[in-house]
């Protein structure tokens, strides 16, 4: 029965990552309203499968009740956590400026860095489900290096949000187009 329980679980955080994929794959190739739904809607899910990664991981340490290893806790967590916090921040400021960004008022910095964001994103979900379908996931977790790596991303990802952030805060056009007379 417990086997099972895990197993559904799997399924669950592996399901939201594959409809992430696919749903920012929708939002690259769209724009406007589409585009903008897309995304707010893969960063919820996106978060989802991360907390529920999360949840297994922080699960697994408390039932192997090791000592001295809160370094490798804190190694194989903070990759997560901080996937989240890029997540929310990304959530945070396109529900702010989300009339900016769907009337096209920004300026044509925002999209490249935006697109990198994505893709840095997508980077990190491939690497995390290449490492939860691995079968000595249940088992072991996350090596360090794998982690490492993912950390590293996440910096990245990081990085790239935050010149998104100042883009959409101090970048904003008013609007004006050329036009063809």
């Amino acid at each position: 029965m417990a086997k099972e329980f895990s197993q559904l679980y799997a399924n669950v955080y592996k399901g939201f990552i594959t409809t992430t994929i696919i749903v920012f794959l929708i939002g690259i190739t769209s724009d406007g309203m589409t585009s903008f739904v897309c995304y707010q809607s893969g960063y919820v899910v996106f978060a989802l499968s991360i907390m529920l990664i999360l949840i297994k991981l922080i699960n697994q340490y408390l039932r192997k009740n090791e000592n001295g290893s809160f370094g490798k806790i804190f190694l194989t967590i903070l990759p997560f956590v901080l996937m989240l916090f890029v997540i929310g921040f990304l959530l945070y400021f396109t529900i702010k400026y989300k009339s900016l960004i769907i009337d096209g008022h920004v300026s044509s910095g925002y999209y490249t860095f935006s697109n990198i964001s994505v893709f840095l994103l997508l980077i990190q979900m491939s690497v995390v489900y290449s490492i939860i379908s691995n079968e000595n996931f249940e088992e072991k977790g996350i090596n360090n290096v794998t982690s490492s790596a993912v950390l590293l991303l996440g910096i990245l990802t990081a990085i790239s949000v935050n010149i998104l952030h100042t883009i959409l805060k101090y970048f904003t056009t008013d609007g004006f187009r050329a036009t063809r007379i």
